[in-house]
């Protein structure tokens, strides 16, 4: 495939188009790069507060409104916040596209942040934070990667706390959107049925004016990964875990290593910790590992849910195979696997627009360059056996791994002062 085209307005925001000749929809994606890392303590939830409200009226559309248009374009738009960034998202038919455009840029320039909305959007994620106590996978992994990572602010929740939501005001989430909205932090991403030119075009007009410096960021300090335990006792079944280190940063070179490196140990059927922990041995029907790459830092996550009495014996496994991948390096098999794996997935992916837009977009604000399928491939293909041993053995080296259980922890005798 080829590399999508990159404009930069006079302004510094950035537009990437990918033209694809055989579709007949667009997708359109527009980020922030700004997330609950660059966020003040006092300001925590602040972004995802604002990614609600802008839906919820501009100065030229109710929220009723922009919803019917949403449903009109057959209703596939959406939000969503991270650490490192805010986005705006739809797919959309061809002849939709100008319109669609001309709304994504109305919700993130002109919304009004109504009083009445902001209290009522206030419930809303109310019962979203509150959500999360009732999904223990999503609950664990929030606790593990604060013990792992605070008091940096990537250890923070994105979606803020009970007490900091409640009292954020109509005035101040409009005053904290208007400072950090900066063309200079802004990316639209758009691919498939384009003419590339008319883009372009539109986006001047709909962007070009928009002005305004560096807003003051925090989180932009060195991660130090910690090694804290965090055991929350719930009346469930099972007991769910999550452990982990510090891994890559978004720019290392080392992050095709890294993705081999997690695909062999806990990538689904087939991997180490799949055939150890549930096929082998039965302690689990939910296991695996997964690889954050983030800005400044990142973190790989092992994952899990076992019965309270095999809880001890599930995670010393995991631990065990994290071990003997240090010392034994992948296989010649297990290498090929994992390469094939990755390659066939990422050919898979080059079918959906929308995450053509995302890999586009993530690119463009993390400044990782824009690689060919046939680039990304070949950067696969390179990885030697020694440089997945070496971050095995880096793994091993930070010691200890950060860890959360939730679940009946007093049952599950063995685990890190649990059921003491």
């Amino acid at each position: 495939m080829p590399l999508p085209s990159v404009h930069t307005l006079e302004n510094g925001m950035r537009i990437v188009l990918e033209p694809v000749a055989s579709a007949s929809t667009a997708a359109a994606g527009l980020w922030l790069a700004q997330g609950s890392r660059h966020e003040a303590p006092g300001e925590n939830g602040m972004t995802h507060f604002a990614e609600h409200l802008l839906f919820k009226g501009t100065r030229r559309r109710h929220w009723a409104e922009i919803a019917r248009a949403i449903n009109l374009f057959g209703g596939h738009f959406n939000a969503c916040t991270s650490s490192d960034w805010v986005k705006v998202y739809g797919t959309v038919i061809r002849r939709d596209l100008p319109e669609a455009l001309d709304l994504l840029a109305e919700m993130f320039l002109d919304s009004t942040f109504p009083a009445s909305e902001v209290t009522r959007e206030r419930e809303v994620i109310l019962e979203e934070i509150a959500q999360y106590e009732d999904v223990p996978e999503d609950l664990c992994y929030e606790h593990y990667t604060q013990a792992l990572l605070l008091p940096h602010p990537l250890g923070r929740p994105v979606i803020g706390t009970e007490e900091l939501v409640s009292g954020f005001s109509a005035g101040a989430l409009a005053d904290y959107w208007n400072r950090v909205v900066t063309p200079r932090r802004m990316i639209l991403s758009v691919a498939g049925a384009i003419d590339e030119a008319a883009v372009l075009e539109q986006a001047k007009r709909l962007f070009g004016g928009l002005t305004g410096g560096e807003p003051g960021q925090h989180g932009l300090d060195p991660v130090e990964g910690r090694r804290r335990r965090a055991m929350l006792d719930r009346d469930l079944e099972q007991v769910n875990f999550c452990l982990g280190v510090t891994g890559p940063k978004r720019q290392q070179e080392e992050r095709f290593a890294w993705g081999i490196y997690d695909t062999i140990l806990g990538g689904g059927m087939g991997s180490r910790l799949f055939d150890e922990v549930r096929e082998r041995r039965g302690l689990a029907y939910s296991i695996g590992s997964s690889v954050t790459a983030l800005h400044e830092a990142g973190y790989l996550t092992i994952s899990g849910s076992t019965r309270p009495e095999t809880a001890a014996t599930a995670i010393e496994v995991c631990l065990e195979e994290v071990r003997k991948l240090a010392e034994t390096g992948p296989t010649a098999e297990e290498l090929a696997t994992a390469k094939q794996q990755i390659e066939r997935s990422h050919l898979l992916s080059l079918e959906s627009l929308g995450l053509r837009t995302m890999v586009n977009g993530e690119r463009e604000l993390y400044a990782t360059g824009h690689l060919t399928t046939e680039e990304v491939l070949a950067r696969v293909a390179a990885v030697t056996p020694d440089e997945v041993t070496a971050i095995a053995r880096e793994v091993v080296d930070f010691g200890e791994p950060a860890l959360c259980l939730v679940g009946p922890v007093g049952k599950a005798k063995g685990v890190g002062g649990a059921g003491k």
